[in-house]
């Protein structure tokens, strides 16, 4: 298997169906992947639709590390976790750099592999229905709660869902979830496909340093990325890949449908 190469200024973003893979004929293999920590959690899922977005989630984790630096197998991966559970490569393993996110949602699994550090991806089924008022007030700020109320009413559910996945991006990029309040960051959205970003005075980050992408996931799904420009690395080109099966990796044409730019 030849080494995938990725360099500084790029983002290599995995995508995976359940549709197109094929759990079952390698279920039992890939459960050996799984920490025993992983492997509790697993079993004490009641539904077999989370145990299955757990183990692909591993499996496109592990196997499209592998691709990287083939010296490591799927299962001989070893990784560590800050105070808030973002998981990274073990120092020892790292030698290449890399930092990834991982999300899931119903059927599909997504990836983020990069040389930044701060990186961070969602992925949400948007066809679920929310109560998009009363959460827009409880954790949006201000100014995104006026822009989606003021859409009609058929669309604030699609408008809810971007947002939302933009904040959890980012969230997830810096490394601390949900201990950072939504409503210090506010997203806004105008012609030409542009993304604007504006933190509150709390927030204490600088706006003009972070990239982030709102994709096409297909339907009845939104997909964000965020990523922070550093030393090391400064991404800026988006790079496909489809994972079909653990034998079959196929370029995928991403779509942006916004963006925003350093």
């Amino acid at each position: 298997m030849a080494v995938m190469r990725i360099d500084n200024a790029q983002i290599h973003l995995w995508q995976l169906d359940q549709s197109d893979f094929d759990l079952p004929s390698v279920q039992d293999a890939c459960l050996s992947w799984l920490t025993e920590a992983e492997l509790l959690r697993y079993h004490r899922f009641q539904f077999d639709r989370h145990r299955k977005q757990l183990l692909l989630g591993r499996i496109l984790m592990r196997a499209a590390l592998s691709n990287y630096d083939n010296s490591i197998s799927p299962e001989a991966w070893i990784f560590t976790y800050n105070a808030y559970g973002k998981p990274q490569i073990s120092t020892e393993q790292n030698s290449n750099s890399l930092y990834f996110n991982v999300s899931h949602s119903a059927q599909k699994v997504v990836l983020a592999v990069s040389r930044c550090a701060d990186i961070g991806v969602d992925l949400e089924f948007s066809d679920k229905q929310r109560r998009v008022e009363a959460i827009a007030h409880r954790y949006f700020a201000g100014s995104e709660v006026a822009q989606l109320l003021a859409l009609p009413a058929e669309e604030q559910q699609i408008r809810f869902y971007e947002l939302w996945t933009l904040k959890e991006a980012y969230i997830k990029a810096c490394g601390m979830g949900l201990a950072i309040p939504l409503q210090h960051l506010a997203y806004s959205f105008h012609s030409g496909g542009k993304l604007a970003l504006e933190f509150d005075t709390q927030r204490g980050d600088s706006e003009s340093a972070w990239q982030l992408w709102q994709l096409e996931a297909g339907l009845d799904y939104k997909l964000a990325l965020a990523a922070k420009t550093g030393a090391q690395a400064q991404p800026n080109k988006l790079v496909g890949w489809q994972m079909l099966s653990l034998d079959s990796i196929v370029g995928h044409q991403l779509q942006i449908i916004r963006s925003k730019q350093p």
